[in-house]
């Protein structure tokens, strides 16, 4: 009697206790970019509150074990401006600058990684017209988005029009102007879709809970698609001072300054990859009575090519430049009067030191070609000698400069 209550002790605790096998569950989350754009900004659009929660609810399930980790599947994605290629490759660019940012968080297998660039999010925009009644020409636009080709052909095989083209064309391009100031800003993100394995217990014969998903933790779920008036246009939401979008430098040459010859620079940026750039020294210093002459005056373009950067106006760069310029110099003796011109690489790196201003360092190298007169002053008149031309290669230019970046892009009235 006594064996036969002990095995039915057994028996029941055994039924009682629950189940534990591995369940897959899965999270997502969306973080935006400003246009043209793919550095991952946290202080843009709420990205930095969306990335911490997610890491919090991945933290919470996999006890900080990587091997539970089935996929992460990264859905680059952009808005319609912009051609087909450009917007192919900066969501390509998304998806891996968003892989990069996640691996400093967490051990991030390589057979867990996929990257989709999806290119221009069609779909996407679909849905956001149907949900916004204000779009001039509603229908006419869904019906263009779902059923219009990418490309249209002519017989020869020629693009003729397509679906941008028609959007763009449609009612004088009102519904096309509206989308891109209050949809487009929506469109250019990047999904992360999480799928993973963790341990879960089954209740038998018990009460316990099973967790179902990640959207059930205890840390607040992923946000979802954004209404059409919460579409982020300009600055990001969330706690804490926003971090400008500057798109203009104003800059001078600290090294060209110690010597006299005050400079002044506007570069441009672009995008997070590429800038143009502006420089400009002159030096006009002459006493007549003493023959001393100090008179020189530069001025060149330059294209820019930025290296992957922690934000706009911080990291390295490579440039292509070129340089004219026109001087007098003399200093109590023979003189030389002519023109010079130069091409070359030029390699810099900048600094924030705080919201809006910078330091530049630089060396630019590159071919240089002058023509000059060689003069004496003799008896107050300066007198020709003769003509010269010299070639030179290496070090033209030297830069440590003090720069001061404005035209914030996410203060009102800034471009969108």
């Amino acid at each position: 009697m006594k064996n036969r209550r002990l095995l039915l002790s057994l028996l029941l605790l055994v039924v009682s206790l629950p189940v534990v096998h591995a369940r897959s569950v899965t999270d997502s989350v969306r973080v935006y970019y400003r246009r043209g754009y793919s550095v991952l900004d946290r202080s843009f659009a709420g990205n930095g509150e969306a990335l911490d929660r997610f890491i919090a609810r991945l933290d919470s399930l996999t006890g900080g074990n990587p091997e539970r980790i089935l996929s992460f599947t990264f859905e680059g994605k952009a808005s319609p401006d912009g051609s087909h290629v450009a917007n192919q490759r900066l969501t390509e660019k998304r998806g891996a600058r968003m892989v990069e940012w996640l691996r400093t968080r967490i051990d991030l297998p390589d057979s867990a990684v996929h990257i989709v660039a999806e290119g221009v999010d069609w779909e996407g925009l679909a849905e956001l017209v149907e949900r916004t009644p204000e779009v001039p020409e509603r229908e006419a636009v869904l019906e263009i988005v779902r059923h219009t080709p990418l490309w249209i052909f002519d017989d020869e095989g020629r693009v003729v029009s397509g679906r941008k083209k028609r959007l763009m064309d449609l009612a004088g391009g009102r519904p096309y102007k509206y989308m891109y100031e209050h949809l487009f800003p929506e469109l250019r993100n990047t999904s992360v879709v999480l799928r993973c394995e963790v341990l879960v217990a089954d209740p038998v014969a018990t009460r316990m809970p099973v967790r179902r998903s990640l959207a059930e933790a205890a840390v607040p779920p992923a946000p979802q698609r954004l209404a059409p008036r919460e579409v982020p246009s300009r600055a990001g939401s969330g706690a804490g001072p926003r971090e400008p979008l500057h798109r203009l430098a104003l800059k001078t040459n600290l090294v060209y300054d110690a010597v006299l010859m005050p400079s002044l620079e506007v570069e441009y940026r672009i995008d997070d990859r590429w800038s143009v750039n502006v420089e400009g020294e002159v030096a006009w210093w002459k006493r007549d009575s003493r023959h001393k002459y100090y008179q020189i005056a530069t001025l060149g373009p330059e294209a820019r090519y930025w290296f992957k950067t922690k934000k706009p106006w911080h990291g390295h760069y490579v440039g292509l430049f070129g340089l004219g310029s026109w001087y007098d110099l003399e200093n109590g003796g023979r003189g030389y009067k002519g023109e010079f011109w130069s091409v070359g690489l030029s390699y810099g790196y900048m600094f924030p030191v705080s919201r809006s201003l910078s330091f530049e360092a630089g060396i630019g190298v590159g071919f240089l070609r002058t023509w000059y007169e060689e003069y004496l002053p003799i008896d107050g008149h300066y007198v020709y000698q003769q003509s010269s031309r010299t070639n030179y290669f290496g070090p033209v230019k030297l830069k440590f400069a003090f720069v001061w970046r404005l035209w914030d892009q996410n203060r009102k009235g800034g471009a969108r």
